[in-house]
């Protein structure tokens, strides 16, 4: 999933920022069950599957920052200070009360 492009729908950047994942998991559960169409859980499991196998550091916890287009780490930053894991756990939350 990417999130810049240009007006014309060219890809203008093609990493992946973990905070772009999280949100999209935590609408794909918001949108599940506002609409009650499952197809929103299956994009949900799909962007946590993708997160899991990725996007987390299953060793040492937290998101790595950011990917290339090959799902390759460019360094072992997680998520910057100040947000750290403000993103995912935020998703987590939403996801949370949504079901709630």
């Amino acid at each position: 999933m990417y999130f810049a492009l240009s007006s014309i729908e060219d890809l203008i950047d093609s990493d992946k920022n973990y905070w772009v994942m999280a949100e999209a998991i935590s609408a794909a559960s918001l949108l599940a069950v506002q609409t009650k169409n499952n197809q929103y859980w299956k994009a949900y499991d799909l962007l946590f599957n993708y997160c899991w196998k990725y996007l987390i550091d299953h060793q040492h916890r937290g998101w790595y920052q950011l990917l290339n287009n090959e799902n390759k780490m460019y360094s072992d930053e997680k998520s910057p200070v100040p947000k750290t894991d403000y993103h995912p756990v935020a998703a987590c939350y939403q996801t949370i009360r949504a079901l709630t």
